[in-house]
């Protein structure tokens, strides 16, 4: 069974600041053996569809369920004027690499406040963590972007 991503060419979107601009939609996913049935799982399980308006549907296997999830605007390594001091740095350095020791990807340094580092991060979902330093010793908490509270996922040294 494939994993297939139905798409439409037909479309618009509004960004942020509110400009709109043509582009693709995203319609469903399914699991089929073929494109053809998949597009017949689609009409099925997405019956709202049917008379929409979307016209022209094209199909893509989904090989990989990990998406590559990256932010306009931001960068992966923080430009020197986004980072308080060196220590700060340092520690977003650390962090990162303790992030991606325990099977975080795509982290992205969000912002600080008082002890604790705010991050977003994939792991089986875009996640957000938080991290508490207290010296020489982090604690990280995760949360699923929607969820209400943080989970402990585990103390570590810097």
């Amino acid at each position: 069974m494939n994993h297939w991503m139905a798409i439409s060419p037909e479309g618009t979107t509004t960004s942020p600041n509110e400009m709109i601009y043509d582009n693709f939609q995203v319609l469903g996913f399914v699991y089929a053996e073929s494109e053809a049935a998949a597009f017949e799982k689609l009409k099925e399980e997405y019956h709202y569809l049917n008379g929409s308006g979307f016209d022209e549907v094209w199909f893509y296997q989904i090989i990989n369920r990990k998406p590559y999830i990256n932010y306009l605007g931001k960068e992966f390594s923080l430009p020197e004027n986004e980072i308080e001091d060196i220590t700060e740095q340092e520690m977003v350095n650390k962090v990162t690499n303790i992030l991606a020791d325990n099977g975080y990807s795509d982290i992205v340094f969000d912002y600080r406040s008082d002890d604790s580092y705010y991050f977003e991060a994939y792991t089986d979902a875009i996640q957000e963590i938080r991290v508490d330093s207290d010296g020489e010793t982090i604690k990280v908490y995760d949360r699923y972007i929607g969820e209400k509270h943080f989970v402990h996922l585990g103390n570590f040294n810097v």
